[in-house]
């Protein structure tokens, strides 16, 4: 039922195929069959024990008013680092925060809502979003509270992360769409390997209030969905300002992500990017070189271009803001959580080793070092010299200098999101058949659309997407 379009759920909702309660059912069902039991993919953290009453009162609106929108009464999960008022927690993945509920929904969650999506559950997750512990490597998609995430194609394969929780229930069609969020990664890369599509918007694009959060300057929630087409109606619903996050107020005014579908890549033009210190990878030539030949049958101009890979070490910077950010977060909930500070989070962990330190907590500790005050001399130099590298002497300037709408690769690279830009991924290879591949689009702020109408002009020809099947 979920490997149908949400285009094609919303037309069987409005001509009584099925109902909310049906689909509701339905992902509930799956939920119980493969995520907890079968093959336990674990993607699923907490079901919402109202779900199945929000779908029948969407029902009956439907029924007497028609549908807010393409979203209504569908389900959804949403990260579990993504605040949720009600009856489920909000955790990050974290045993210190197993007790939290959260005194309000994120905007993101409340635009959900306006939308008609039913919040079905909480996606499980890689520990405060992949930053507890590097050292020992702790593997994506693994948390103390929840245990790890599970490849639903192979056990074998790496989920990858944070927003791993949210790939697997998309790719095993426990729900036709998710939220994850990203810093640096963490939903091109489960996408990647969990053969699903992602934006990652601009940051500012999609209110971050009520995201437990890492960097001030590149996290971002986002969609996940099986094609860039999901994706785009999904993100139609969450953008827009919001007093509580001042990376907002930039947004411009108007957007049209699910017109920007079928505009056609017509004169495009279109850099082809590579890494000048990168190895050479046959099949991602090749997989660069089938995208090539698709567009240009579409009448998009492609340009090959490179920018160095090797030297962009955002790790310092994200320490000190995830310190900052951390702290503040915990400060607007504190009444309704015991911990405090960053130090009560390393205490717990401490107080609770064989639960919470299975791979150490060296990040949690390198950031409780800084002063999280994000005034230090080398923090501000190095945050500058990254946007400038990222921005100016990267992205912009290939843009600008060969006259592109947007880049593309299939290299995951820090590079939008250290700027702060935007990067949409389609599935280019999936894991059913070798290595899987994605194919990554990267422009300026605000070039949602551009990007959105590059990926899916790619994506219709290349169908290369298989469901898992399992045993």
């Amino acid at each position: 039922m979920f490997e149908a379009s949400i285009s094609e759920l919303a037309e069987g909702l409005r001509t009584g195929r099925w109902t909310s309660r049906s689909l509701t059912e339905e992902a509930l069902r799956r939920i119980a069959e493969i995520d907890q039991s079968g093959p336990g993919l674990n993607a699923i953290a907490e079901v919402n024990p109202d779900a199945l009453w929000i779908a029948d009162a969407l029902d009956r609106e439907l029924r007497e008013t028609g549908p807010r929108g393409p979203l209504h009464g569908l389900p959804v999960v949403v990260k579990d680092n993504i605040s949720t008022a009600g009856k489920m927690h909000t955790t990050a993945g974290s045993a210190a925060l197993a007790d939290f509920y959260a005194p309000q929904d994120a905007e993101v969650v409340h635009r959900l809502k306006q939308a008609g999506a039913v919040i079905l559950g909480k996606a499980c997750l890689s520990e405060f979003a992949y930053w507890v512990a590097r050292k020992r490597k702790m593997p994506s998609g693994f948390s103390s509270r929840s245990g790890q995430v599970v490849n639903p194609y192979d056990p074998q394969l790496d989920p990858s992360g944070s927003s791993s929780g949210s790939a697997v229930a998309v790719a095993a069609q426990l729900v036709p769409f998710s939220i994850g969020t990203e810093t640096n990664g963490s939903l091109v890369s489960p996408a990647r390997n969990n053969a699903v599509a992602t934006i990652k918007p601009t940051v500012g694009l999609i209110s971050r209030s009520g995201i437990i959060p890492i960097s001030s300057m590149q996290d971002t929630a986002g969609p996940m969905g099986k094609t860039i087409a999901d994706c785009a109606v999904v993100l139609d619903a969450l953008w827009g300002k919001d007093e509580l996050d001042p990376a907002t107020l930039a947004c411009p005014d108007h957007f049209d992500f699910a017109g920007a579908l079928n505009r056609g890549v017509a004169g495009f033009r279109i850099g082809v990017l590579t890494f000048d210190d990168a190895p050479q990878d046959e099949l991602e030539n090749t997989i660069l070189e089938q995208a090539r030949q698709i567009l240009v049958q579409q009448g998009a101009t492609l340009v090959p271009v490179s920018l160095p890979q090797g030297r962009l070490n955002n790790l310092p910077v994200l320490e000190h803001e995830f310190k900052n950010g951390i702290n503040a977060w915990l400060g607007s909930v504190r009444g309704c959580i015991a911990m405090r500070t960053l130090d009560d989070i390393l205490a717990y962990n401490r107080r609770h080793a064989q639960t919470c330190l299975r791979y150490g907590q060296d990040l949690l500790e390198s950031s409780n070092r800084t002063s999280g005050t994000l005034r230090e001399a080398d923090y501000l130099r190095q945050r500058l010299a990254l946007t400038r590298q990222t921005r100016t002497e990267g992205i912009d300037r290939l843009l600008k200098e060969y006259q592109l709408d947007c880049l593309m690769t299939v290299k995951i690279t820090g590079y939008a999101p250290i700027a702060g830009y935007p990067c949409a991924a389609v599935c280019a290879q999936s894991p059913d058949q070798g290595t899987p591949c994605s194919v990554l689009f990267i422009s300026t702020a605000w070039s949602e659309e551009t990007l959105i109408t590059a990926a899916h002009a790619l994506e219709t020809k290349l169908r290369t997407r298989h469901a898992p099947i399992f045993q």
